[in-house]
């Protein structure tokens, strides 16, 4: 397993340069952004394959409970969508040249779409690991942590929707943690509320890329849209609120049983 994990983030790693180093040739992206991407590139992949060989025994099927000899298609994809969170920033970070903006929309909703991908491929195919859930997760709130950051110092996305992302990614962070230290921690699979939140997110992301294509006179389309998911995303707050509150109750009465 150390070596399909060590080949397959080498892979990735020499992908994501390759591209990053393409925007330079194209001269749409400085010499001086372009090495700091390469820099952070290698960074991410790096803390990739460390966590990857950490976790090496958790590449086992829930299925047939039998250990993994290599990385599975469910999970490539998934290392996949966490590999290219550099290279995504980059062409976000500069939207404003022609190239670049050109397939934009299209690489990011291709990204996104990668998220019902990999799950897909899971169940069908009874590829379902542990690594696997973990990694779902991660993925799912590093890219739009990511991607939220470079739209709202790109003034891409509102004030308001970017402290509430950024507030729900918190408690979720900080809510796992505390069980954590507890002793009982929650269950690594996706809930209803979770996955509405995730897609409407990358679902207003990607609509929000289209205000470089459009005049200035549909701004108010896309101010309704973005109250809309805010609107979702709250209300699906309230389930984690309540996954939280029964998970703390259970905590309450272990701890006050004899």
């Amino acid at each position: 397993m150390e070596r399909s994990i060590l080949k397959t983030v080498v892979l990735y790693l020499s992908i994501q340069l390759a591209f990053i180093l393409s925007t330079y040739y194209t001269g749409s992206v400085p010499a001086l952004s372009i090495a700091s991407y390469v820099a952070i590139t290698i960074i991410v992949h790096a803390g990739l394959a460390a966590f990857l060989l950490r976790f090496r025994e958790d590449f086992f099927n829930l299925s047939t409970r039998q250990p993994l000899q290599r990385i599975n298609l469910a999970n490539r994809i998934t290392l996949l969508r966490i590999s290219t969170l550099p290279s995504m920033a980059l062409l976000l970070q500069h939207n404003e040249t022609f190239q670049i903006r050109f397939v934009l929309p299209i690489l990011l909703a291709l990204l996104f779409l990668t998220d019902s991908f990999d799950g897909q491929i899971a169940r069908r195919g009874k590829q379902i690991t542990r690594i696997g859930q973990m990694l779902d997760s991660i993925s799912d709130y590093s890219l739009l942590g990511v991607i939220s950051i470079v739209y709202y110092t790109n003034e891409i996305l509102p004030g308001w929707f970017f402290t509430l992302i950024l507030f729900r990614l918190f408690l979720q962070a900080l809510g796992m943690f505390i069980f954590i230290l507890l002793g009982k921690p929650l269950p690594m699979r996706s809930t209803w509320g979770g996955k509405i939140t995730i897609a409407t997110t990358m679902a207003l992301y990607v609509i929000e890329v289209l205000k470089f294509y459009t005049p200035s006179s549909a701004a108010r389309m896309f101010v309704v849209v973005e109250y809309v998911a805010g609107a979702i995303i709250v209300a699906c707050s309230f389930e984690k609120a309540a996954i939280f509150f029964r998970q703390g109750k259970k905590v309450s009465d272990s701890r006050s049983e004899p």
